[in-house]
């Protein structure tokens, strides 16, 4: 399970990974070994940024001392190099580093905002742990809801959505939102779904899951989703 953790990370540089494994496959006995040499890793297809475990150092080390960090924050380009996002350095109250859907992400909050932010702890460069302390994080915030409403970690509000779904996609919608999606008018076939999730986020599953579902509430994101399908068909119509 530790080895696996490490072939499906996407943000472990290759080198290191095969170094890991390695490690590990030393603590076992011959015959775990010859198995694992058949297994290889995604990452070595990835860009790589060297300073990712200084990066986690130097947020364990924050986090556990309850002082801010501040830090360059950056996107790829075609390139495939790292480049800041913007001039200024973000400046934020770091709480948690959490794993997902193969990426480390840093939970964090901006003294100016109550709400949480979140960033993906490959894309950070040039941290700087700082003297300043920590906000106290919100009193209602808790890490299992915070992960199970932003499916895809996108900054932004969490509010209560409702959609319905073919009856065979429940597995996948219990993977996604977890054991806090309710379920009501089950049928053979359909059944309506209600979830707390981040708008944004549920927006791109809705797209991802269009041929099975169908948002009834907010009206708004309803509205979003039926442009955005719009948009989409444009595309494979002209």
């Amino acid at each position: 399970m530790l080895i696996d953790s490490l072939l499906f990370s996407k943000h472990i540089p290759y080198s290191q990974c095969r170094e890991l494994i390695k490690k590990l496959s030393d603590l076992s006995n011959v015959y775990f070994d010859v198995k694992v040499k058949h297994i290889r890793t995604l990452t070595e297809n990835m860009p790589i940024n060297k300073e990712l475990f200084y990066t986690v150092e130097i947020l364990d080390e924050a986090i556990s001392k309850g002082r801010k960090v501040e830090f360059t924050y950056n996107s790829y380009d075609v390139d495939k190099k790292l480049h800041p996002r913007r001039k200024d350095r973000y400046v934020v109250n770091p709480y948690q580093i959490a794993s997902t859907n193969g990426r480390y992400y840093l939970i964090c909050n901006y003294d100016k905002y109550d709400d949480i932010s979140n960033y993906r702890i490959d894309r950070i460069t040039n941290i700087k742990l700082l003297d300043e302390k920590v906000k106290q994080k919100p009193l209602s915030w808790t890490l299992p809801k915070h992960m199970a409403e932003h499916i895809y970690m996108f900054a932004g509000k969490s509010e209560y959505v409702e959609f319905r779904a073919s009856r065979d996609i429940v597995p996948e919608i219990i993977d996604w939102f977890g054991i806090g999606a309710s379920f009501t008018e089950v049928t053979d076939n359909k059944v309506t779904v209600r979830v707390k999730v981040n708008l944004n986020a549920m927006r791109l599953w809705a797209l991802q899951y269009a041929k099975h579902i169908e948002v009834v509430y907010p009206t708004s994101l309803r509205e979003e989703i039926k442009s955005d399908l719009k948009e989409a068909l444009k595309k494979y119509t002209t």
